[in-house]
């Protein structure tokens, strides 16, 4: 029996189900982007910036290829948004961040 639970142990751990932060194998989390929205209202509208990022592991050169959409208030005005309220970061990473994905929510009126 004990075996079982320690396996279950480790493949909650890998995954980053038992303690805070990344898992090894993969993670997703959605946090606010600043601690200071506070009963913030959230707003009726919403928009999506996407980053990708890829980083070789085996080289030992450290080779990283991103590419993204960062232009927050161009997003939001082609979203209709005229007044950000506040911002969700969303990241999801496979395999210690071999492969991660970042999602910036904006949200406002």
């Amino acid at each position: 029996m004990s075996k079982y639970f320690f396996l279950v142990f480790l493949f909650l751990w890998a995954c980053g189900c038992s303690l805070p932060g990344s898992g090894i194998l993969y993670t997703h989390v959605i946090l606010p982007y600043s601690p200071d929205f506070n009963n913030t209202p959230v707003g009726s509208k919403q928009c999506v910036l996407e980053q990708h990022r890829f980083r070789e592991p085996v080289s030992g050169y450290d080779v990283t290829v991103e590419w993204s959409a960062d232009r927050i208030s161009s997003a939001a005005e082609e979203a209709g948004i005229t007044h950000i309220t506040c911002m969700d970061e969303q990241t999801i990473s496979f395999l210690l961040g071999i492969y991660t994905r970042r999602k910036l929510i904006v949200y406002g009126d």
